[in-house]
This record gives structure tokens, C-alpha cells and sequence, in this order.
């Protein structure tokens, strides 16, 4: 027995090594194959798909970062406007894109909130990966000159005593601008009237024509009204307060911690897209953003930087998803 194990010896020590050998070769190949995988993307231009039309904040953040890509990535990347139906248009064609890394959608609030307020052919969660956030982007409440508040708590006050009476414009039903203001409707416990426009400078435009007495958009978009006293700002929604208009208190120092909030955007890609590829693009849109070109240009619009991780931004879509479709459901809103 003794003499027959010690002549089997070497020959299963050899086999144990061939497997081993055999094993990691194999694992090394794959190692390899992920690695080139890595490497080789892009291999051709990408697309970052922006559901706005050209001009307003989702546009140049996207041209933007579009000339601060092509180079490190090796490939030209294009600004593709899909705008219409409250952004769903192209939302749903980024749901509907190859999977493959090349095609990037940039999304804001409005992303998580339309699947409560109107039917879509996409989920966000279940359709797609987050890649990173990009901004976040301070809002306010403004009124025309003519109506007699000074202050939010005046302003909910009027709400209270004539309910229905303050109208107020937004970009649009479903955006982040409606559902905050509808939210603040509750908790103010008064009453608002929706009046919807195409976008925020429209709605902003008709506040300081008198068209509707008040508006909750981007704070960016204000700022040119308020400087000239066409348009009277109450509040910002960020926690600090905004380095364009530094008299307008938040809404925490206004006495409504609970209408704290920003607008913000983020880079998502098609759900099957490859692990290496949403880390390609998490590496270069956070080194971007890092720039100060970057920086810089998008302080002249009030936005401010976010790089985040994938896992970060995936949160985010989450928190913000819960948060407003309770709001939705208690304030009763739905698209047309």
C-alpha cells in the first residue's frame, strides 16, 4: 500500500498541477479579455441624448461636458436634442438604446417623476444605470412687484386667505418646479393655481409681464428679472444661499425646512450597458467636472458641480423617486 501510494505521488501531483495551471490560464485570459474590453471602449462617437430643446440649462451642461469628453475618450461626442411630452420623448429613447456604452442619457428630476404623473414606456430604475451626477442647481419662488408680499410666510399667508387666487408658472406639469410648488401648497396649507409654460424663461417672462403673479424656477433664470426689480425674489429652496442674490434668504431661515430642495441632473446609461464601460464614463464625466473650465462656466449659470459615484447617483434617483411620487399622490397632480 505504502509502495503503490508513493508511486502514484507524482503522477497525481502533476495532474493537480496541470489543472492548476490549466485554471489560472484560463483565468488570466479573462482577466485580459475584461481588461481589453475596458481599454477598447469607445469604439466609436457617443451620443448624450438631451430631452430639452437647445438653449436652456440641460443643453449647455451636456455641450459642455461634450468637448471635455472626446478627447480623453478618443472619439467625438454629440449633443443629441430630443426634446417634447415634458422630457418623456427622450427618456424613452434612452431606454431604447443600444446598451453598449455609446449612447448616454442626461435626466433630471422630471426623469423619476413622470412615471407618476402620466404613462411611459420606461422605468428608471428597472431600465437603466446610473453613472453619475452632474449638478445641482438652487430654485426659488418669485412674484410680481404688484402683489403684496415681502417674505415666503406672506406669501403663504395670501395662499391661506384667498386660496386659488395665486397663480403660479412653471416649466412645465410634472417638473420639479411643479411638484415643489405643490408640495409647498400642502405645507403652507393653502392654495395655488398651476399655469404651465414650455420652459423656465417663458414662465419667468410672463411673471414680469404680469401674465401670472408668481413662478418657481431656477434660480439662474431669475436672476436677470430680480437685478432689474421686474420680478420680486422670496426665497431659494438650496441650503445656502445663492452667490447671485445674497439678500433672499432659504427656505430653512424662511421657516420652511421641508421645501429644502434642488434641481439636479445626472448621466444615465441603457440597464444592460457593461460594468467597465459605466466605469470609463464615471472616471472621465467626474474628471470633467473636476476642470475648472468647467467650474467656471457653470458658475455664471448657478449650477454647481456634483461628480458622484455610480452608487451615489443611483441613490439619489431612489430618494428623490420616494419623495416626490408621495407628493404627487397627496397633491393629485397628472398630466394631461
Amino acid at each position: 500500500m505504502e509502495q503503490g501510494h508513493q508511486g502514484g505521488g507524482p503522477q497525481r501531483a502533476l495532474m493537480s498541477h496541470s489543472r492548476a495551471l490549466y485554471t489560472g490560464t484560463i483565468a488570466a485570459l479573462g482577466l485580459i479579455a475584461g481588461t481589453v474590453n475596458a481599454q477598447t471602449f469607445p469604439t466609436k462617437p457617443l451620443r448624450i441624448i438631451v430631452p430639452f430643446a437647445p438653449g436652456g440649462t440641460a443643453d449647455t451642461s451636456a455641450r459642455q461636458l461634450a468637448e471635455h469628453l472626446g478627447k480623453p475618450l478618443g472619439q467625438p461626442v454629440i449633443v443629441d436634442n430630443r426634446p417634447g411630452a415634458g422630457a418623456v420623448i427622450g427618456y424613452e429613447l434612452g431606454a431604447k438604446a443600444p446598451p453598449d456604452g455609446h449612447t448616454l442619457l442626461i435626466v433630471y428630476p422630471s426623469f423619476v417623476i413622470n412615471p407618476s404623473v402620466r404613462k411611459v414606456q420606461y422605468d428608471p430604475q428597472r431600465d437603466f444605470r446610473a453613472v453619475t451626477q452632474i449638478i445641482s442647481l438652487p430654485m426659488s419662488f418669485a412674484v410680481h412687484p404688484s402683489l403684496p408680499v415681502n417674505t415666503f410666510k406672506d406669501y403663504a399667508a395670501l395662499a391661506r386667505a384667498k386660496p386659488g387666487e395665486i397663480t403660479y408658472g412653471t416649466p412645465g406639469v410634472g417638473t420639479t418646479h411643479h411638484v415643489l410648488a405643490e408640495l409647498a401648497a400642502l405645507s403652507m396649507k393653502g392654495k395655488l393655481t398651476h399655469v404651465p409654460y414650455s420652459g423656465g424663461a417663458p414662465a419667468i417672462t410672463a411673471l414680469a409681464g404680469g401674465h401670472v403673479t408668481s413662478v418657481c424656477g431656477n434660480v439662474s433664470e431669475m436672476v436677470p428679472f430680480a437685478k432689474s426689480n421686474r420680478i420680486r425674489v422670496l426665497v431659494v429652496t438650496s441650503a445656502k444661499r445663492s452667490e447671485s442674490l445674497p439678500e433672499v434668504p432659504t427656505m430653512r431661515e424662511s421657516g420652511f425646512p421641508d421645501l429644502e430642495a434642488t434641481n439636479w441632473s445626472g448621466i444615465v446609461v441603457p440597464a444592460a450597458t457593461p460594468a467597465a464601460a459605466v466605469t470609463r464614463l464615471n472616471t472621465e464625466l467626474v474628471r470633467a467636472l473636476g476642470t475648472t473650465d468647467i467650474r467656471d462656466k457653470f458658475r455664471t449659470q448657478e449650477m454647481a458641480p456634483e461628480p458622484s459615484t455610480a452608487e451615489q447617483f443611483a441613490g439619489l434617483l431612489q430618494s428623490e423617486s420616494a419623495r416626490y411620487s408621495k407628493v404627487v399622490k397627496a397633491a393629485g397632480i397628472r398630466a394631461e
